[in-house]
């Protein structure tokens, strides 16, 4: 079951099933998913959204979130690539923003809840090959980056 908001008004909440081609969505879309997530769009909004933003939350998700930073953080202090590592991470960058990274690995496989936005944040930080956690070519840097998803993490409960 899912809470979306009805499509004629923003301020009435629907509880429905979800469809097979929204959670195929779900599944396929995550980048754009994530994207959207991350800059703030509410999971309630489609029912895509929600899923993505529900399997985000999930312990596992979570736990892997933060084993992906700390495997960052630990290639950067050792300064080699992990065999079977896809791209190298920049390791000055990671180790300049490595307390932001420590504070959101923790965040991450603390208990309670946390917000999508930040959740979509760092999934984008370790999938993306054009976040500032590999290229240096990023828009943002890596700190900056590190301490919006941190503030993203905080659960926004607007009523």
């Amino acid at each position: 079951m899912l809470l979306t908001t009805c499509r004629d008004s923003d301020a009435v909440a629907v509880v429905r099933r979800a469809r097979l081609r929204d959670r195929l969505a779900a599944r396929w879309r995550t980048t754009r998913l994530d994207g959207e997530l991350a800059r703030g769009i509410e999971p309630g909004t489609s029912a895509a959204l929600a899923l993505r933003a529900r399997a985000l939350g999930e312990h596992t998700a979570r736990t892997a979130l933060a084993q992906g930073l700390c495997l960052a953080l630990s290639d950067a202090r050792q300064g080699s690539r992990p065999p079977g590592a896809r791209l190298p991470v920049r390791h000055r960058e990671v180790l300049a923003a490595a307390a932001e990274l420590d504070a959101l690995a923790e965040r991450l496989v603390a208990p309670g809840p946390v917000g999508a936005r930040g959740l979509a944040e760092v999934s984008r930080l370790l999938r993306d090959g054009a976040s500032p956690l590999y290229w240096r070519g990023a828009a943002e840097n890596l700190r900056a980056v590190a301490v919006r998803a941190l503030d993203g993490l905080e659960p926004r409960l607007e009523w």
